[in-house]
Protein backbone atom coordinates (compact mmCIF):
# COMPACT_ATOMS: atom_id res chain seq x y z
CA UNK A 1 0.00 0.00 0.00
CA UNK A 2 1.44 3.04 -1.06
CA UNK A 3 2.26 5.54 2.46
CA UNK A 4 0.05 8.92 1.99
CA UNK A 5 2.28 11.00 4.16
CA UNK A 6 5.29 9.80 1.70
CA UNK A 7 7.39 13.08 -0.20
CA UNK A 8 6.05 15.09 3.29
CA UNK A 9 2.49 15.14 1.69
CA UNK A 10 -0.12 14.70 4.15
CA UNK A 11 -3.65 13.05 4.07
CA UNK A 12 -6.38 14.45 2.69
CA UNK A 13 -8.95 15.18 5.09
CA UNK A 14 -12.01 12.61 4.77
CA UNK A 15 -14.31 15.68 4.15
CA UNK A 16 -12.20 17.11 1.28
CA UNK A 17 -12.62 13.99 -0.53
CA UNK A 18 -16.03 13.26 -0.18
CA UNK A 19 -16.46 17.31 -1.55
CA UNK A 20 -14.28 16.85 -4.24
CA UNK A 21 -16.57 13.79 -5.48
CA UNK A 22 -20.05 15.82 -4.91
CA UNK A 23 -18.62 18.70 -6.68
CA UNK A 24 -17.40 17.14 -9.32
CA UNK A 25 -20.98 15.10 -9.81
CA UNK A 26 -22.56 18.74 -9.35
CA UNK A 27 -20.28 20.33 -11.91
CA UNK A 28 -20.39 17.63 -14.50
CA UNK A 29 -24.39 16.87 -13.70
CA UNK A 30 -23.58 12.77 -13.12
CA UNK A 31 -26.16 10.62 -11.03
CA UNK A 32 -23.43 9.06 -8.38
CA UNK A 33 -24.26 4.63 -7.95
CA UNK A 34 -22.62 4.57 -4.48
CA UNK A 35 -22.52 7.00 -2.00
CA UNK A 36 -19.07 8.29 -1.52
CA UNK A 37 -17.52 8.00 1.76
CA UNK A 38 -17.31 8.75 4.72
CA UNK A 39 -21.30 10.07 4.91
CA UNK A 40 -21.37 13.13 6.81
CA UNK A 41 -21.80 12.10 10.81
CA UNK A 42 -23.98 14.80 12.30
CA UNK A 43 -25.38 18.33 10.64
CA UNK A 44 -22.18 20.07 11.63
CA UNK A 45 -20.85 17.38 9.82
CA UNK A 46 -23.14 18.22 6.50
CA UNK A 47 -22.24 21.97 6.81
CA UNK A 48 -19.16 21.83 6.96
CA UNK A 49 -18.73 19.30 3.63
CA UNK A 50 -21.44 21.91 2.11
CA UNK A 51 -18.94 24.34 2.53
CA UNK A 52 -15.93 22.46 1.11
CA UNK A 53 -18.31 21.35 -2.08
CA UNK A 54 -18.40 25.36 -2.43
CA UNK A 55 -14.73 25.72 -2.06
CA UNK A 56 -14.30 22.97 -4.32
CA UNK A 57 -16.55 23.94 -7.61
CA UNK A 58 -15.36 27.47 -7.20
CA UNK A 59 -18.26 28.46 -8.61
CA UNK A 60 -19.63 32.34 -7.75
CA UNK A 61 -22.15 32.09 -4.81
CA UNK A 62 -24.85 34.82 -5.21
CA UNK A 63 -27.10 33.80 -2.80
CA UNK A 64 -29.11 31.04 -0.40
CA UNK A 65 -32.09 28.57 -0.67
CA UNK A 66 -33.81 26.70 2.37
CA UNK A 67 -34.78 23.76 1.48
CA UNK A 68 -38.05 21.49 3.57
CA UNK A 69 -40.13 24.39 4.61
CA UNK A 70 -43.11 23.04 3.68
CA UNK A 71 -44.75 19.99 5.55
CA UNK A 72 -44.85 18.55 1.72
CA UNK A 73 -41.56 18.66 1.14
CA UNK A 74 -40.66 17.37 4.60
CA UNK A 75 -42.89 14.53 3.86
CA UNK A 76 -41.14 13.85 0.36
CA UNK A 77 -37.80 14.19 1.67
CA UNK A 78 -38.66 12.45 5.16
CA UNK A 79 -37.38 15.11 7.74
CA UNK A 80 -38.84 17.47 9.99
CA UNK A 81 -37.00 20.58 9.75
CA UNK A 82 -35.55 23.47 6.96
CA UNK A 83 -32.02 23.42 6.05
CA UNK A 84 -29.65 25.34 3.99
CA UNK A 85 -27.21 25.93 0.99
CA UNK A 86 -25.89 27.78 -1.44
CA UNK A 87 -27.22 29.07 -4.95
CA UNK A 88 -24.44 29.92 -7.44
CA UNK A 89 -24.77 32.75 -10.65
CA UNK A 90 -23.53 29.78 -13.01
CA UNK A 91 -26.78 27.61 -12.47
CA UNK A 92 -29.02 30.71 -12.61
CA UNK A 93 -31.32 31.62 -14.94
CA UNK A 94 -33.96 34.09 -16.25
CA UNK A 95 -37.42 33.29 -16.79
CA UNK A 96 -37.31 32.16 -20.38
CA UNK A 97 -34.42 30.31 -20.15
CA UNK A 98 -33.63 26.94 -21.30
CA UNK A 99 -31.45 25.21 -18.77
CA UNK A 100 -29.32 22.83 -19.67
CA UNK A 101 -29.34 19.65 -17.97
CA UNK A 102 -28.40 16.22 -18.95
CA UNK A 103 -30.35 13.83 -20.49
CA UNK A 104 -30.94 10.84 -17.70
CA UNK A 105 -31.09 13.51 -14.54
CA UNK A 106 -34.73 13.20 -13.15
CA UNK A 107 -35.48 17.12 -12.97
CA UNK A 108 -37.71 18.34 -10.54
CA UNK A 109 -39.14 22.12 -11.11
CA UNK A 110 -40.68 23.85 -7.60
CA UNK A 111 -42.35 26.73 -7.36
CA UNK A 112 -40.84 29.45 -4.69
CA UNK A 113 -41.22 32.97 -3.40
CA UNK A 114 -37.98 34.64 -3.77
CA UNK A 115 -36.47 38.02 -2.28
CA UNK A 116 -32.95 39.94 -3.34
CA UNK A 117 -31.54 41.39 -0.57
CA UNK A 118 -30.84 45.60 -1.12
CA UNK A 119 -28.25 45.60 2.37
CA UNK A 120 -26.33 43.46 4.32
CA UNK A 121 -27.70 42.91 7.83
CA UNK A 122 -26.05 44.80 10.48
CA UNK A 123 -24.06 42.31 13.07
CA UNK A 124 -26.21 42.07 15.83
CA UNK A 125 -25.69 40.88 18.86
CA UNK A 126 -29.10 39.82 19.52
CA UNK A 127 -31.69 37.68 16.79
CA UNK A 128 -32.68 39.40 13.62
CA UNK A 129 -36.55 40.60 14.08
CA UNK A 130 -38.61 40.25 11.13
CA UNK A 131 -38.38 43.95 10.70
CA UNK A 132 -34.72 43.89 10.55
CA UNK A 133 -34.61 41.81 7.95
CA UNK A 134 -37.77 43.00 5.59
CA UNK A 135 -36.08 46.33 5.98
CA UNK A 136 -33.32 45.05 3.92
CA UNK A 137 -34.95 43.83 0.94
CA UNK A 138 -34.42 45.05 -2.39
CA UNK A 139 -37.16 43.08 -4.27
CA UNK A 140 -39.25 40.13 -4.41
CA UNK A 141 -39.91 37.39 -7.41
CA UNK A 142 -41.67 34.21 -8.56
CA UNK A 143 -39.34 31.55 -8.80
CA UNK A 144 -38.53 28.23 -9.83
CA UNK A 145 -35.90 25.87 -7.99
CA UNK A 146 -34.50 23.01 -10.02
CA UNK A 147 -33.88 19.94 -8.25
CA UNK A 148 -31.76 17.06 -9.64
CA UNK A 149 -30.95 14.46 -7.62
CA UNK A 150 -27.34 13.51 -7.62
CA UNK A 151 -27.06 10.83 -4.68
CA UNK A 152 -27.84 6.82 -5.15
CA UNK A 153 -31.92 7.22 -3.80
CA UNK A 154 -32.61 10.65 -5.39
CA UNK A 155 -35.14 12.89 -3.10
CA UNK A 156 -35.23 10.22 -0.29
CA UNK A 157 -31.61 11.12 1.47
CA UNK A 158 -30.91 11.77 5.32
CA UNK A 159 -30.96 14.91 5.89
CA UNK A 160 -27.05 15.68 6.33
CA UNK A 161 -26.67 14.04 2.66
CA UNK A 162 -29.18 16.50 1.69
CA UNK A 163 -26.97 19.95 3.15
CA UNK A 164 -24.07 18.07 2.35
CA UNK A 165 -24.90 18.07 -0.98
CA UNK A 166 -26.61 21.56 -1.06
CA UNK A 167 -30.72 20.22 -1.40
CA UNK A 168 -29.86 18.34 -4.37
CA UNK A 169 -29.86 21.66 -5.74
CA UNK A 170 -29.40 21.77 -9.74
CA UNK A 171 -30.13 25.20 -10.94
CA UNK A 172 -32.71 28.63 -10.25
CA UNK A 173 -34.86 30.50 -12.21
CA UNK A 174 -35.68 34.01 -11.24
CA UNK A 175 -38.75 35.91 -12.20
CA UNK A 176 -39.23 39.98 -12.46
CA UNK A 177 -39.32 41.35 -9.38
CA UNK A 178 -41.38 43.80 -7.21
CA UNK A 179 -41.34 45.80 -4.57
CA UNK A 180 -41.72 44.36 -1.08
CA UNK A 181 -45.31 43.66 -0.16
CA UNK A 182 -46.89 44.18 2.65
CA UNK A 183 -46.36 41.88 5.53
CA UNK A 184 -49.62 40.08 5.54
CA UNK A 185 -49.47 39.45 1.91
CA UNK A 186 -47.16 36.69 1.44
CA UNK A 187 -49.25 33.91 3.41
CA UNK A 188 -52.04 34.38 1.59
CA UNK A 189 -49.94 34.50 -2.24
CA UNK A 190 -51.95 32.58 -4.81
CA UNK A 191 -49.69 30.04 -6.70
CA UNK A 192 -50.88 28.20 -9.98
CA UNK A 193 -47.85 26.01 -11.64
CA UNK A 194 -48.51 24.06 -15.13
CA UNK A 195 -46.51 21.94 -17.64
CA UNK A 196 -46.62 22.67 -21.18
CA UNK A 197 -49.82 24.58 -20.42
CA UNK A 198 -51.60 22.06 -18.53
CA UNK A 199 -52.20 23.12 -14.72
CA UNK A 200 -50.82 20.24 -12.42
CA UNK A 201 -50.29 22.02 -9.16
CA UNK A 202 -51.63 25.06 -6.83
CA UNK A 203 -50.59 26.38 -3.75
CA UNK A 204 -50.35 29.56 -1.15
CA UNK A 205 -47.10 31.02 0.20
CA UNK A 206 -48.32 29.96 3.86
CA UNK A 207 -46.75 26.43 2.72
CA UNK A 208 -43.63 27.94 3.55
CA UNK A 209 -42.83 27.61 6.76
CA UNK A 210 -46.39 29.59 7.23
CA UNK A 211 -44.72 32.95 5.57
CA UNK A 212 -42.21 33.04 3.11
CA UNK A 213 -41.05 36.01 4.69
CA UNK A 214 -40.42 33.93 7.88
CA UNK A 215 -38.76 31.78 5.96
CA UNK A 216 -35.99 34.75 4.87
CA UNK A 217 -36.14 35.73 8.90
CA UNK A 218 -35.25 31.81 9.67
CA UNK A 219 -32.22 32.18 7.50
CA UNK A 220 -31.13 35.16 8.77
CA UNK A 221 -30.50 33.87 12.39
CA UNK A 222 -29.74 30.55 10.58
CA UNK A 223 -26.23 31.53 8.82
CA UNK A 224 -24.44 33.34 11.88
CA UNK A 225 -24.26 29.86 12.94
CA UNK A 226 -22.30 28.61 9.86
CA UNK A 227 -20.52 32.01 10.31
CA UNK A 228 -22.22 33.73 7.37
CA UNK A 229 -24.66 36.59 7.04
CA UNK A 230 -26.80 37.89 4.23
CA UNK A 231 -24.91 40.40 1.69
CA UNK A 232 -26.31 43.02 -0.52
CA UNK A 233 -27.44 41.33 -3.73
CA UNK A 234 -27.83 38.03 -2.28
CA UNK A 235 -30.84 35.91 -3.34
CA UNK A 236 -32.72 33.73 -1.03
CA UNK A 237 -35.57 31.36 -2.55
CA UNK A 238 -37.44 30.12 0.76
CA UNK A 239 -39.11 26.79 -0.51
CA UNK A 240 -41.68 25.11 -2.01
CA UNK A 241 -45.12 26.37 -1.92
CA UNK A 242 -46.80 24.05 -4.44
CA UNK A 243 -46.49 20.52 -4.94
CA UNK A 244 -43.76 19.29 -7.10
CA UNK A 245 -43.60 19.70 -11.40
CA UNK A 246 -41.09 16.20 -12.56
CA UNK A 247 -39.86 17.34 -16.05
CA UNK A 248 -38.61 16.01 -19.57
CA UNK A 249 -36.66 17.15 -22.15
CA UNK A 250 -38.52 19.60 -24.06
CA UNK A 251 -41.35 20.24 -21.30
CA UNK A 252 -41.91 23.98 -20.15
CA UNK A 253 -43.14 24.68 -16.70
CA UNK A 254 -44.61 28.39 -15.80
CA UNK A 255 -45.75 29.27 -12.55
CA UNK A 256 -48.21 32.36 -11.75
CA UNK A 257 -47.75 34.14 -8.31
CA UNK A 258 -50.89 36.62 -8.48
CA UNK A 259 -49.14 39.73 -7.25
CA UNK A 260 -45.92 38.70 -8.04
CA UNK A 261 -46.14 37.59 -11.51
CA UNK A 262 -45.18 34.79 -13.68
CA UNK A 263 -41.60 32.61 -14.45
CA UNK A 264 -41.46 30.18 -16.76
CA UNK A 265 -38.00 28.00 -17.60
CA UNK A 266 -37.55 24.99 -20.87
CA UNK A 267 -35.64 22.22 -20.47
Amino acid sequence: MTDPTANGRQPLHPHVQLAHTLAEARRASLKLTLYPEPAPASLDDAYAVQRLVTETLGWQPCGFKVGATSLKAQQILGIDRPFSARLFAERLFRSGDTVPTAAENLRVVEPEVAFVMRAALPDYARPYSAADVLAAVESVHPALEIASPRLPHGLAQSLPWLIADGGINDAFVLGPGVAPLHASEYPALQVQASRNGIPVTQGVGANALGDPAAVLVWLANHLPTLGLNLGAGDIVTTGLVTGTVECQWGDEVRADFAALGGVSVRF
